[in-house]
């Protein structure tokens, strides 16, 4: 294999850091598509349906409906229970976004609880740190990612106490039960606990440091080193914080012993997070950014998410460009991918200059949004060939990364659509060892030097740089599209930027050629984010549709990674919920 360029050293690293599943899985899709089989059963429900990427936290979500229970009762019951069960991609220390539609009284209701900075933050506090000038794979101390100065102020626990009281039907207590008793019992080691824990222990294998530095994480998530066994089951630590927040509400979080113990394991680590930034820690109500498709009306997340941002603006250049390209377009086709991929091109530059948190920059999201300005970019698009990378863009974000995804619909059209995240894998690899709280790295998200090149010569922009309290720019893509005033797909997706070119694809998937869900999340992705500046296609595709691409100018990886994928949709016949493959994930109905 010839060596890989500088510049992808930063998308090869990170993608490390995101669950290897997604390859593994995706050579299996690719056969398991020729045949005609689905490795994960589909079925069609009439009464509700739970899609999330752990089989028993979407089993938690359809309890809690069983029980008199609405989405939003299985909604925050789901997220809890997977901080339990995929703890390396979400949980009490980390925070994210969520989109409920309340089809009684026709509203949707956005939560954004996503981390902030400590008010002890620094603009430049990274300056100096390898974050800024090594590349990822040789540095053995980033600060922005390993230890206290990588974690920003969690949000999750707040965010979900807010969104269950506004909305729930059943007590904090009731919805805690069925993730208490997953504590209690534990649940079964599968292939993607697996995979994580390898790549993880690759990790401490390449630092040795990190032993002693994160024996928390060492012992309590990785079995002090030991590959699980085949029969091994998981048991969190997270029962004693557990039952603080079933007494206290957020306050058995954000306040008291917890916070402490959170605060002095933080400061130990290096970091600058006090109990202020804990108890001041509220989730924001946002508007949701909308676009018709189809019949329906897409709702989708705004700042500081670029993910909804980057989808429209996709979705009106795909509009806008489709005419100049010979019909017709269909799902696999080489012109297809081609317009995708300049489309998303186009969409990512803008995504690393403009965007944000729009509570302390001015995004242009007027301009972003407008069909006018998507025109505009779509005379620049070429069906025969693909440009150079600066006919895009001059910006790069930092890249995030793993992630959860979970979607839920019931049969009256309400739903709920939430991302949340703690970043990487383990995020920090801070873990609280009394209580067991696995830390987020948020702080990553921001770019570590704006206005300066980066250690690969690239500018990253000002709008994302650290502040005080400023919430570091997302790719979580949390989707709702409502028609006749009921859901009719819900979707979203984990994985860093393919979070939004998988949302992207498997809603177009279900909305314009008219897969149920299940078949639209297996089916193989492409990804393009402008930088690299190359076109990843996963396994499935047929081999004269890349060389085609590589014909039209395109730098393509065949071996390319996606995002995983959770999405529920209303049918003539009922309600169906797909679960991605690439993380073992299965949905739960009746």
């Amino acid at each position: 294999m010839s060596a890989l360029p500088a510049l992808p050293l930063l998308a090869r690293f990170l993608s490390l850091r995101i669950p290897m599943a997604a390859a593994l899985a995706g050579l299996c899709l690719g056969g398991s598509g020729a045949r005609g089989e689905s490795p994960v059963a589909e079925r069609v429900y009439q009464r509700a349906v739970v899609a999330a990427d752990h089989p028993a936290a979407s089993e938690v979500g359809l309890a809690l409906l069983k029980q008199g229970g609405n989405v939003v009762d299985a909604a925050v019951g789901t997220a809890f229970a997977l901080g339990v069960v995929r703890p390396a991609s979400s949980g009490l220390g980390g925070g994210g976004f969520l989109l409920y539609w309340n089809a009684r009284d026709q509203t949707l209701a956005v939560y954004d609880y996503r981390e902030r900075a400590p008010a002890a933050a620094r603009a430049d506090q990274y300056a100096s740190s390898t974050a800024a000038t090594t590349p990822p794979a040789e540095s053995a101390d980033r600060s922005s990612v390993y230890g206290g100065l990588a974690v920003a102020v969690p949000g999750q626990v707040a965010g979900l106490c807010q969104v269950l009281s506004d909305h729930g039907r059943l007590n904090l207590r009731t919805v805690l039960a069925p993730v208490q008793a997953l504590v209690r019992d534990g649940v079964p080691i599968d292939e993607h606990d697996r995979e994580v824990q390898a790549e993880t222990l690759a990790d401490f294998a390449a630092h040795p440091g990190f032993r002693e530095r994160f024996a928390p994480l060492w012992k309590r998530y990785l079995n002090a080193g030991e590959p699980w066994p085949r029969e091994a089951r998981f048991h969190s630590p997270l029962g004693e914080v557990l039952e603080q927040i079933a007494a206290r509400g957020p306050g058995g979080f954000h306040a008291g012993p917890v916070a402490e113990a959170i605060v002095a394991e933080v400061t130990r680590q290096g970091g600058n997070l006090s109990l202020a930034d804990l108890a001041s820690q509220k989730p924001v109500r946002r508007t949701a950014l909308s676009r018709s498709l189809g019949t329906g009306t897409l709702f989708t997340m705004p700042p500081p998410s670029s993910g909804g941002v980057a989808l429209i603006e996709t979705l009106n250049i795909l509009a806008a460009a489709e005419p100049k390209f010979p019909a017709p377009l269909t799902r696999q086709s080489p012109g297809w991918l081609h317009l995708l991929g300049e489309s998303l091109q186009h969409a990512f530059a803008d995504r690393a200059e403009y965007l944000g948190d729009t509570d302390f920059v001015q995004v242009p999201l007027a301009r972003l949004l407008s069909p006018r300005y998507a025109a505009a970019l779509a005379e620049r698009v070429d069906p025969a060939r693909t440009g150079p990378a600066e006919a895009y863009g001059r910006f790069q974000l930092p890249d995030d990364a793993g992630t959860t995804h979970f979607s839920i619909i019931d049969a009256e059209g309400n739903a709920v659509a939430c991302t949340e995240t703690i970043n990487t894998a383990f995020g920090s690899f801070v873990v609280e060892p009394k209580y067991g709280i696995v830390l987020n790295n948020e702080m990553d998200d921001f770019t570590a030097r704006p206005g300066e090149p980066n250690a690969f010569g690239l500018l990253q922009s000002r709008h994302n740089g650290v502040a005080p309290g400023k919430k570091p720019l997302s790719s979580m893509t949390p989707t709702i599209v409502v028609r006749d005033g009921r859901a009719e797909f819900v979707v979203g997706a984990s994985g860093g930027p393919r979070i939004i070119t998988a949302t992207l694809q498997v809603l177009l998937n279900m909305q314009r050629f008219g897969l149920t869900p299940q078949t639209a999340i297996e089916a193989p992705r492409v990804h393009h984010q402008w930088m690299p500046h190359r076109l990843e296609l996963e396994p499935g595709f047929p081999g004269e549709v890349a060389e085609e691409l590589e014909r039209r100018g395109h730098a393509v990886n065949r071996r390319g990674e996606s995002g995983v994928v959770q999405a529920t949709a209303r049918g003539p016949d009922g309600l169906r919920g797909g679960s991605d493959p690439r993380k073992h994930g299965r949905p739960a109905g009746h």
